[in-house]
């Protein structure tokens, strides 16, 4: 038995808690299903440029208790002259960390930020997600696409590579339906299953909820209007959040502003729900029944706050996620088609709605929609 895997985008302390949640789920998923055994460890490495730097001679190693199993974690570190030294020509150190770990590699699980094998973010960011994809290849080891979102694909050139990938990969796993017909058309084998995060147990803390609350996350991506290729499609965002939340206080209801992907200590300015929530939250003329989520979570604490709610509102979709998978009620507020996938693939039907270009006279219509998925959903509860 080869000793190491590398997991592709793993974190367990990422900015988006949707992030986080992949990493959790994906150690998870790769014992439920067989391909991490006993005794295999996890390699986390970096490239380092200066090779004179103290960390370069060192190699750590750490075992963690994560959500109840003890996990072992390497971190790795190979100067970029041998990287490099390696990637043209297939030299590795023999009794060099690198070259250990290239011989002793069982396998690559490609998380791919979740719905990153795609060019629907732009080319740079796919481009970013295939490294460690393209050195299994390399050496030949097997290549995992853990449950994702794949596609949809705009260039050519990137379809085809694309394809080239999953033809390679021993597993394709698919977390919605809505690319199926495109992969049935190549030839491509996949299981259609529920996403990594589904894998995460809720961690609870010290809160206290008010029964019936409405739960919201508002979105940096879309609130700053100012992210990558999706900025500019956002400029009514802040009205629709304003007007959702007196929406819920009319009905008498605690409304908590859940923050789902933040850095606390360094956030990311044009994509941080943290920020965009105290901007939201200092902007309300009335703040009665509101309540900011303003504290640094882990992200199995947050999937707890949501696991709390008896209605949840989510623009990011891993906050949605968080409720799908402890059965709260969810409308979901999407910019990409991975939404009504996602969601449908789990049996939730008209409980989405798109929200990049909208102006000031849908929001009303947005309301509607998700008044009626409250009253349908909690109101039958509640009677």
């Amino acid at each position: 038995m080869k000793k190491y895997i590398i997991i592709s985008d793993f974190s367990l302390t990422a900015r988006n808690r949707g992030t986080a949640a992949l990493g959790y789920g994906s150690l998870a998923f790769l014992r439920e299903k067989g391909y991490m055994e006993e005794g295999q460890e996890v390699i986390c490495y970096r490239i380092l440029r200066n090779p004179f730097r103290c960390s370069f001679f060192r190699k750590k190693s750490e075992s963690i208790n994560v959500q109840g199993t003890s996990v072992t974690f390497n971190y790795l570190t190979t100067s970029v002259f041998e990287y490099k030294l390696w990637k043209k020509f297939g030299i590795s150190f023999p009794f060099s960390a690198w070259g250990k770990m290239v011989r002793n590699l069982a396998l690559v699980a490609a998380i791919n930020g979740g719905d990153g094998f795609s060019d629907i973010y732009g080319v740079r960011l796919y481009n970013s997600r295939l490294w460690e994809i393209k050195l299994a290849k390399q050496i030949k080891v097997p290549v995992i696409l853990l449950p994702q979102t794949i596609g949809p694909f705009k260039d050519p050139k990137i379809l085809e590579e694309a394809k080239q990938i999953m033809e390679y990969a021993s597993a394709v796993y698919v977390r919605d339906s809505k690319y199926t017909k495109e992969l049935d058309k190549m030839g491509i084998k996949y299981e259609l299953t529920n996403d990594l995060s589904a894998y995460m147990k809720p961690e609870p803390w010290d809160i206290d909820i008010k029964p019936g609350s409405i739960g919201i996350n508002v979105s940096g991506l879309a609130y700053s209007n100012n992210f990558r290729d999706l900025a500019g499609k956002f400029a009514a965002y802040p009205e629709l959040m304003t007007k959702l939340v007196q929406h819920f206080q009319k009905k008498g209801k605690t409304v908590y502003l859940i923050p789902h992907a933040y850095g606390y200590n360094n956030p990311e300015w044009d994509n941080d729900d943290m920020i965009s929530s105290r901007e939201f939250y200092n902007s309300l003329e009335d703040k009665t029944n509101v309540v900011l989520i303003d504290k640094d979570l882990i992200s199995p604490q947050v999937k707890y706050v949501i696991s709390r709610m008896s209605f949840f509102i989510g623009t990011r979709m891993h906050a949605n996620f968080a409720a799908i998978f402890t059965k709260v009620p969810v409308f979901g507020l999407a910019y990409s088609f991975k939404f009504q996938g996602a969601f449908e693939n789990n049996g939730i039907y008209n409980r989405t709605a798109m929200i990049n270009n909208i102006t000031s006279a849908d929001i009303p219509g947005i309301i509607d929609q998700i008044d009626k998925a409250y009253e349908e959903d909690v109101g039958e509860k509640r009677s």
